[in-house]
Formats: structure tokens, C-alpha cells, sequence
């Protein structure tokens, strides 16, 4: 593909999903694999975009990324035929993916609605998984607030239309009460670029998710993982409602201040994030980390029991190290 991206195509159970391979998919078993899925109101051009920054050059000369398209989100998609699977049905079908593609274990990477799938996919496949990088993660159904308020964009959904509420969600969404010409820029970019039909189909997905919040602390409790969330981001709540719910030694929970969009405001420090899970994972141990004079393990940090496991980034000129709170 002109982009240097090589596109395959899986056959799962319930979907066939387009995977975009950042990388040689031949060196699969001497590199460390990622795994992304992308959030509603995007798709998989917004992990390559963050791979393709200057801070992750040396994790994309060292790792392989799949990135894992939601069906009939790819720019100008045909219409979506046939019945939209749901959230665990994609995770599920993760699987597939690592499976026709011979990969034996993945750190996982998701953002929003794709956070919730790959905590999914983690939960039906621990076994596949090193470490999982959730952005923006929810693992509770929609709160009465949220299901109010939406109750009636759900049912315009359900016939695959978007709605002026529908629109206005996705911005809230992604940027939360940010400036009214931001909000109004990214909704006509998504005019042009996704198929209004299909992105009512994924939206209608995560607006009827269900819980997980129970099992998940259980489930993975030997998976390292990372949650990340901006500190003005609209769902914070549910970030923090996720990170009580799993083993307190294994995650660690990054709030990055004054933004909402982690991944395109912030992304040299989930980059550095990124990078610490992956070396108290084992993998990517010879990749410095960008920004920090010394570096730290989640590993070794989560030898401290006892210490909070919050930090929070100032997003602000100049290097700043994570402070624990």
C-alpha cells in the first residue's frame, strides 16, 4: 500500500476484519507484536499517526503493529451488510486474528470503544496477551446520565442514521467540552472520511456494551496493564471506576493534565508509557525512552505495594518527570 502499510484481511467468526500491518509481518517471531484497535469516530489511521511520531521511532523500529480496523470504518467504506457484532464478539475475534497470522502473544492497545474490546479479547484469551495499553477504558454499561441522554440517538442508531445528537456525542466524546469550532471540525471531517451508516452501527456497539467490571480484577490478575486517561477527557469517571476493578499490583493508572486527547495531545508521554510497560513486560528492553534520563520499570515500580498507583502528567513545555500522587 502507498502508506507502507500491508493490509490483510481476516476471516473471524463473527466479522471479517481488516488488519493493517505496520512493519515486516515475517520478522513476527523476533519482534515484539502490538495490537491496536481504534476508538468509535475514527479507525485505524489514528494508531498509525501515533506510531509515526518522532517519540516512537524507536518502538517502531523494534516492533511489529497490527492494527485492526472495525468493519466499515476504513475512509469512504462501502455500506456495512449483514448483522454489526458487538463488542465481545470482536474481541473474539481477535484471536482469529493472531491465530491466521501466527502470532503467538501481543501487547494489546486500545482506545475508547477499542479499549473495551481488548479488554475482551484479553478476558476470552489471557493466554495471548503480555500486556495490555487502555486508553480511555470503560467496563461498566453506560451510566443512567449517559443512557438518558442517549436513549433516543440510540433508537435513530439502530436504523443506522446519525443524528445531530449522534454527532454531537462523538465530539463530546473524543475532545469533551473543548471549543465549539474544534468540535465542529472534527464532526465534518468525519462527514468525509467514514460512512455515516456504518459509524452508526459501531456507535449503536458501545452505546449498548455490556459489564465486565466484575471479572476483570479475577480474570487478569498476571496481566501488567496500563490505563491512561485525560485529565479534562468527558468519561474520566469511568477510567477510574476500570482501575477498581482490577489487581491494584499489576496496573498502574496515568492521568495526563489539561487534555482530553491522550493520543493526539499528548503522545511523546504515552509513548514513554508505552515503553515502561513493555520493558516490565520483558520486551523492548534495548528501546530508550524518550525524555527520561533514567529509566524505571513497571516491574520494578509495582515492587512498592504500598505506594499509590496514580501519576499524573503536567501537559506543559518542557520534560517533566510523572509524579506519583
Amino acid at each position: 500500500m502507498a502508506d507502507g502499510l500491508q493490509l490483510v484481511t481476516v476471516n473471524g467468526k463473527h466479522a471479517a476484519l481488516n488488519v493493517y500491518v505496520q512493519g515486516n509481518l515475517e520478522d513476527r517471531h523476533g519482534k515484539t507484536v502490538i495490537l491496536t484497535v481504534h476508538d468509535v469516530g475514527t479507525n485505524h489511521k489514528s494508531f498509525v499517526r501515533f506510531v509515526n511520531h518522532p517519540s516512537m521511532a524507536n518502538v517502531k523500529a523494534n516492533a511489529i503493529f497490527l492494527h485492526v480496523c472495525i468493519p466499515g470504518q476504513e475512509d469512504k467504506a462501502v455500506d456495512y451488510v449483514g448483522d454489526f457484532p458487538n463488542l465481545g464478539q470482536l474481541g473474539e475475534d481477535l484471536t482469529t486474528v493472531l491465530d491466521q497470522l501466527d502470532v503467538r502473544s501481543v501487547i494489546a492497545f486500545g482506545e475508547g470503544a477499542g479499549a473495551n474490546i481488548i479488554c475482551r479479547f484479553a478476558l476470552a484469551s489471557p493466554n495471548r496477551i503480555m500486556g495490555i495499553v487502555l486508553v480511555h477504558c470503560t467496563s461498566t454499561t453506560a451510566g443512567i446520565i449517559e443512557y438518558c441522554k442517549d436513549k433516543v440517538m440510540n433508537m435513530r442508531l439502530e436504523n443506522g442514521i446519525m443524528t445531530d445528537g449522534a454527532w454531537d456525542y462523538l465530539a463530546t466524546h473524543k475532545f469533551g467540552s473543548s471549543e465549539k469550532k474544534e468540535r465542529e471540525a472534527y464532526i465534518e471531517e468525519l462527514k468525509t472520511t467514514l460512512n455515516p451508516k456504518n459509524l452508526s452501527k459501531y456507535l449503536f456497539a458501545f452505546s449498548k456494551r455490556t459489564d465486565f467490571s466484575t471479572v476483570i480484577g479475577a480474570k487478569l490478575d498476571t496481566i501488567d496493564a496500563l490505563l491512561v486517561a485525560g485529565a479534562k477527557a468527558p468519561h474520566i469517571h469511568t477510567v477510574y471506576t476500570t482501575h477498581k476493578s482490577m489487581n491494584r499490583k499489576k496496573t498502574t493508572l496515568l492521568i495526563v493534565d489539561n487534555v482530553s486527547d491522550v493520543m493526539g495531545e499528548a503522545p511523546d508521554h504515552l509513548a514513554r508509557s508505552l515503553i515502561l510497560l513493555c520493558k516490565g513486560c520483558g520486551v523492548l528492553s534495548g528501546v530508550a525512552i524518550p525524555g527520561m534520563e533514567r529509566q524505571r520499570t513497571l516491574s520494578s515500580s509495582m515492587e512498592e505495594a504500598d505506594r499509590p498507583r496514580r501519576f499524573s502528567i503536567p501537559q506543559q513545555q518542557g520534560q517533566q518527570q510523572p509524579v506519583a500522587q
